[in-house]
């Protein structure tokens, strides 16, 4: 792996460190200024979001849809020379269901900050239902 590669590893293990200690205020540094938020689906909080408004924006929406339920557990991080990848579990509460899926994360990374972030769902379906039911 590249030093680069690995600087990029250290940074992402860094932004969970921070996530588990401070919850996402602590993780707001992490973001690039203008940095982009793909969400994929049709529920509430999918969408593109922009600048770290638009971070904070969508983690407000999540939230509110799962009453602070949604977790994000780290299984594997990946690296390379401009982008990490997180493969993880994630799980929420909404409506009086419970969920856990598979999320991926890809994350360009630029000068040592998160500049576009894309999720992708293992069970995109399953998720819309149980954000859209939140919503409703």
């Amino acid at each position: 792996m590249s030093e680069r590669a690995q600087q990029n590893l250290a940074v992402l293990r860094e932004y969970f460190d921070a996530m588990t200690q401070g919850g996402p205020p602590a993780t707001m540094p992490f973001y690039a200024d203008d940095a982009e938020l793909i969400v994929p689906g049709s529920h509430e909080a999918s969408g593109t979001y922009r600048g770290l408004d638009g971070v904070g924006q969508f983690g407000a929406t999540m939230r509110r849809l799962t009453d602070g339920t949604f977790r994000l557990s780290p299984i594997d991080l990946f690296a390379s020379d401009d982008r990490v990848v997180t493969y993880a579990t994630a799980s929420a509460e909404a409506g009086g269901k419970r969920l856990e899926w598979t999320r991926v994360i890809m994350t360009d990374i630029v000068e040592g900050k998160f500049a576009r972030l894309q999720f992708f769902e293992s069970d995109q379906d399953a998720v819309d239902a149980l954000l859209t039911g939140a919503s409703s």
